[in-house]
């Protein structure tokens, strides 16, 4: 018998006043125990909601409108919130995309076990401590882990421990919902071999839910991919890899490359043109040329004793008005500092930086900075949380415009207007008239986009833009965010760790490690002939397009 069966099954979202939403659509598929399967798709195509229907963790407005899922025969979609609570104790768990969201942040990592333990009671008393650290030490972390919160932890550290809280129900199957998302490469790489391994040795099912099928392929042995709310395709990776059927799994293959090839492509994706380093520049391009000389930033410990944390270290590079500069690194690089001392929200600590000849690091009064926010505008990694949902499209950009630019009534509304245009939000006027939770996310980053752009802005920051996005969505915004720097001859510091995005649109790249920057050069030159052992290690951790079975085979060939 099957672990799990799923029979069927339709979920809908209801919302009042108006139809409701179909999200899943008669999903049928069987897992055996021990199987390590993934579940891929774009946003919006219903995986994470079939995920939480699985674990009996959907919340209203969703609602199962039809179907079974059988769990070792038994159908949970009927149990009471009693016997479900009995159920969990061996049965199935779910890993959530945010370590940080799935942890209450006042209470230690100890008390997140204690918690679970009381609550199923399935852990004897004077046997919690113990089982508390055997779980920390199993996802390869220190047994001081348990003492700490979850504002203390990195962002794979907690994701670490959201696995190990799961895995203090001994579970039978096992969901993991983008457990990688928005970590940079090295940690994401560290915590898909903690899931692999653990997989391997407690021997429960996994689901490995992403929009990254370069990650799936690396990890499970069966794909099921997911379109509309219907899976249109489950089988062998192998056979996903190489022999896809559906038009869909083609196409999220296509946007897969690899950024130390001979040439890189995907598709919606063509660079509009390249910074000319050997061009003279004019007194206009002098004006809005970034330097930075020098550049430290130490901070000082937290706590009485604690030695000071270096950020940055010596940093110095120029950015031209449009061209693009990559900056990658391993969180903790120094790659946000950078960026927070170039608006002049930190002052450094040594160096100079200067926009043309406004010196930034010596700026302090208010007129001072607004200016510089005018010239130099950021766009945020998470388009979720850089809009205020209870402010329209038209109201978000309205501020910039009437805050920076001076005009006034109906010439800052077309401004506006013409902003939406620029970053293809058409209709204009349905768009501006719209609320961030009724917009995609790659709508959402479009506006947060149009936002920096209102103040007309001679230098983009863009910190991390599209690693909360899915492949095709991220293809959108590249082409975007170079589109506009060629169009409007703005420059364009793009901090990542995706260095496929880098090899895409950038001209030149610098490798950041602990502060140091370790390499720079051609962005095409540095990925494909790479000197430094760390911006390896960086390309190394990238997800291949090979399955688990292609690295089984070369193992034992």
């Amino acid at each position: 018998m099957s672990l799990l069966k799923v029979n069927d099954l339709s979920i809908e979202y209801d919302v009042p006043g108006t139809e409701p939403v179909k999200a899943v659509h008669h999903v049928n598929f069987d897992l055996e125990q021990g199987e390590f399967v993934g579940l891929v798709g774009e946003s919006g195509s219903g995986k994470s909601t079939l995920g939480f229907a699985l674990t009996r963790l959907s919340k209203p407005p969703a609602r199962i409108s039809g179907g079974q899922v059988l769990f070792n025969g038994k159908d949970i979609t009927t149990l009471s919130d009693e016997e479900l609570r009995v159920q969990r104790q061996g049965g199935f768990a779910m890993v959530l995309q945010s370590g940080m969201n799935a942890l209450n942040p006042v209470r230690t990592i100890r008390n997140h076990f204690m918690d679970i333990f009381k609550a199923h009671g399935h852990v004897a008393k004077d046997k919690r401590e113990g089982r508390a650290l055997e779980l920390i030490r199993k996802v390869g972390l220190p047994d001081r882990t348990l003492e700490r919160y979850p504002g203390e932890l990195s962002g794979g550290m907690r994701q670490r421990v959201a696995i190990a809280l799961a895995l203090s129900l001994d579970p039978k199957l096992m969901v993991f919902d983008e457990p990688t998302t928005a970590l940079d490469v090295l940690v994401q790489h560290e915590v898909m071999n903690t899931i692999r391994e653990l997989q391997a040795s407690e021997g429960f099912t996994a689901i490995l839910i992403s929009h990254d099928l370069g990650i799936v392929l690396e990890s499970t042995t069966r794909v099921m991919v997911m379109h509309n709310g219907v899976i249109v395709e489950d089988a062998p990776s192998g056979q996903i890899l190489r022999a896809p059927k559906d038009d869909y799994t083609k196409m999220l293959l296509s946007h897969y490359g690899d950024p130390r090839a001979e040439r890189v492509s995907v598709p919606g994706l063509d660079r509009k043109g390249t910074y000319d380093p050997n061009a003279t520049p004019t007194e206009a391009d002098k004006a809005m040329t970034l330097t930075v000389t020098g550049v430290s930033k130490v901070y000082k410990g937290r706590k009485r004793g604690d030695k000071p944390v270096t950020a940055t270290n010596n940093v110095s590079f120029t950015l031209h008005p449009g061209e693009s500069l990559a900056l990658v690194g391993a969180s903790g690089s120094g790659k946000s500092t950078i960026a927070k001392m170039i608006t002049g929200i930190e002052q450094p600590t040594k160096g100079e930086i200067s926009l043309g000849d406004k010196r930034i690091d010596r700026m302090k009064s208010k007129r001072d900075l607004r200016d510089l926010h005018s010239d130099i505008q950021m766009v945020f990694q998470d388009p979720y949380a850089a809009l205020n949902p209870l402010h329209t499209v038209e109201y978000t950009l309205m501020r910039p415009i009437l805050n920076y630019t001076g005009l006034r009534g109906a010439a800052a509304r077309n401004r506006m207007l013409e902003l939406l245009e620029t970053v293809g939000l058409t209709p204009v006027e349905q768009f501006a008239a719209k609320l961030p939770h009724q917009l995609s996310g790659g709508q959402r980053q479009r506006v947060v986009i149009a936002r920096a752009l209102a103040s007309n802005p001679k230098v983009l920051i863009a910190d991390e833009p599209v690693s909360m996005l899915d492949m095709t969505l991220r293809a959108g915004v590249l082409a975007l965010l170079d589109d506009l720097r060629v169009r409007l001859n703005v420059s364009m510091l793009y901090i990542t760790h995706d260095l496929l995005s880098a090899r895409l649109i950038t001209d030149r790249i610098m490798v950041l490690n602990q502060g140091t920057v370790v390499e720079r050069g051609d962005t095409a030159q540095v990925l494909q002939h790479p000197h430094d052992d760390y911006t390896i290690r960086l390309l190394n951790a990238i997800p291949k397009l090979e399955t688990r079975s292609d690295d089984h085979a070369a193992v034992h060939a």
